[in-house]
């Protein structure tokens, strides 16, 4: 492996994790660091040299490395980041990992309905994010494996919390909460959850333990009414309230659906929340704020209008608090990116032919890293484009694109701005600006950096030759 930018970025996430032998920790770097300079789904694309590609194998495959373990050196290298700030978001989100398993060997679970017979692993995945919008890791990935539903359950599930789903929720929550108690301890995390997480226990811990927290509603929860029958519901409480005032807001490209500018009424009252489990035995009052969100005015065909109703446990005692919560809300769309960059798009995490699931955790968790990596190059070349491309590229690569993308105005040598650097690598991945819907993304910017890594290294080691 070179020494680079990619091994310098790979020493800091993974450096310190605690693998029980000095040598692992090393092949775990030497990994990160290959991966990330040529970003892949497949242990046999990423690696050319035979040697390195037996040692990943080697790696992924021994049963002495814990999957967690990898993991929570990447957590504690985001609380190191994250404490130069007061607060960063957390976006908290669940997704599934669509992996082919036709022998039914690998230890997957059902993914999607189960008639369509999909297998793979579920993932509860979290990342904080800078108040400007840079993401800074992952906080928070757990994996598992849906066994299926007994079809005797009806609309209620009886079950306890801790053999729920829910309980992921549970675990991932208090895992980052003690992280940056420990690690950061200046900066509070600020979780955004979308609708899935509308649990009363996910409510009840949060309020218990005072997490600073959004979520999004997903029913039209009863309030509390000193415990006789409730006669008020959440949505009309806030229906019956003022509208405070109106936000714009920037919603991003997705696939098959452009960006636009948003404008949403915002009404916001404190609330207290009747919470209460299926059977009826936990019934409890939840003191939260309910900010309810609605977009107006004309929006584009086929296009859903903007509706949330977030509930958090941030004070709201102006229209200020309120745009805050708005904000930190509309954060939450980093994980989904995320969630695209490693499933679909820069690191293809769902074609590994890995054999095992334990293999494929271990071989998921370093391409997740890279791909929050990845999105942090394109999220500062839109934020700080003035920066030197050094702060994230080695020089040999920006040598690569300059020599690659050619009539820049730049020679091999100098250092043009991260905005600029980003926009010629993205260029080099088969971007066509505006037509493309939007700001380069992970995708185009893994592409272009596969496709200069041999010019950059070869670069490298001349440079290296010349300096003997």
């Amino acid at each position: 492996m070179t020494c680079s930018a990619e091994r310098d970025w790979a020493i800091e996430e993974f450096g310190d994790a605690a693998l029980g032998n000095r040598r692992r920790t090393d092949r775990l770097v030497a990994m990160a660091s290959g991966v990330a300079a040529a970003p892949a789904g497949r242990i046999t694309a990423v690696f050319a040299d035979p040697a390195s590609r037996e040692g990943a194998f080697r790696f992924v495959e021994n049963e002495h490395v814990e999957p967690r373990a990898i993991a929570e050196a990447a957590f504690r290298a985001c609380a190191r980041r994250a404490e130069t700030y007061s607060y960063v978001f957390v976006p908290v989100d669940g997704t599934s990992l669509n992996i082919s398993d036709w022998k039914r060997t690998k230890g997957l679970g059902i993914v999607g309905a189960r008639f369509v017979g999909a297998t793979g692993l579920q993932v509860m995945s979290a990342m904080a994010v800078a108040p400007d919008g840079a993401p800074l890791g992952l906080c928070g990935l757990q994996f598992w494996a849906r066994r299926g539903r007994s079809r005797r359950r009806g609309r209620h599930d009886l079950r306890k919390v801790a053999s729920k789903e829910t309980n992921y929720w549970l675990q991932t929550l208090r895992c980052i909460e003690e992280n940056f108690s420990r690690l950061a301890s200046t900066c509070t995390p600020w979780f955004q959850l979308d609708r899935g997480a509308d649990a009363w226990p996910v409510l009840e811990m949060c309020v218990d333990q005072r997490l600073l927290v959004t979520v999004r509603a997903a029913r039209n929860r009863a309030l509390w009414n000193g415990g006789d029958l409730p006669e008020k519901y959440l949505w009309g409480e806030l229906e019956r309230g003022p509208v405070r005032g109106t936000k714009r807001l920037e919603v991003p490209t997705r696939a098959g659906r452009p960006g636009r500018t948003a404008t949403l009424s915002v009404r916001y009252a404190d609330v207290v929340l009747d919470l209460h489990n299926a059977k009826g035995r936990h019934r409890r009052p939840a003191a939260v704020t309910a900010v309810l969100v609605r977009e107006v005015g004309r929006i584009p065909d086929a296009e859903e209008r903007i509706e949330w109703l977030l509930l958090t446990t941030h004070p709201v005692g102006d229209f200020g608090d309120a745009l805050a919560v708005i904000d930190g809300y509309a954060s939450r769309w980093t994980i989904e990116d995320f969630h695209r960059a490693w499933k679909s798009g820069c690191c293809q995490v769902e074609t590994t032919q890995l054999r095992s699931s334990e293999h494929i955790q271990r071989w998921a968790t370093i391409l997740a890293a890279v791909a929050v990596r990845v999105m942090r190059l394109a999220k500062l070349a839109r934020t700080e484009p003035e920066l030197p491309a050094t702060v994230e590229l080695r020089q040999s690569e920006i040598d690569a694109i300059i020599l690659t993308r050619r009539r820049t105005g730049y020679s091999p040598g100098d250092v043009p701005t991260i905005g600029e650097a980003v926009t010629w690598l993205a260029e080099v991945g088969g971007y066509t600006g505006k037509s493309s819907g939007g700001p380069p993304g992970a995708a185009v910017l893994s592409r272009g950096i596969l496709r200069i890594q041999a010019l950059a290294d070869y670069l490298e080691l001349k440079r290296g030759d010349d300096e003997k």
